[in-house]
């Protein structure tokens, strides 16, 4: 039952807005950087 819910729900995603590209949002510059705090080293 959850696949078919999850599946729908992605189904209906990709209708509304398209299929997207992974290669385009990895090279975006829509990007961040975490790293440890001063409090961790």
């Amino acid at each position: 039952m959850y696949d078919d819910l999850m599946t729908g729900q992605l189904d209906k995603a990709v209708a509304k807005q398209g299929a997207g590209d992974l290669t385009a949002l990895l090279a975006g510059g829509d990007t961040w950087t975490i790293a440890a705090s001063a409090e961790q080293n």
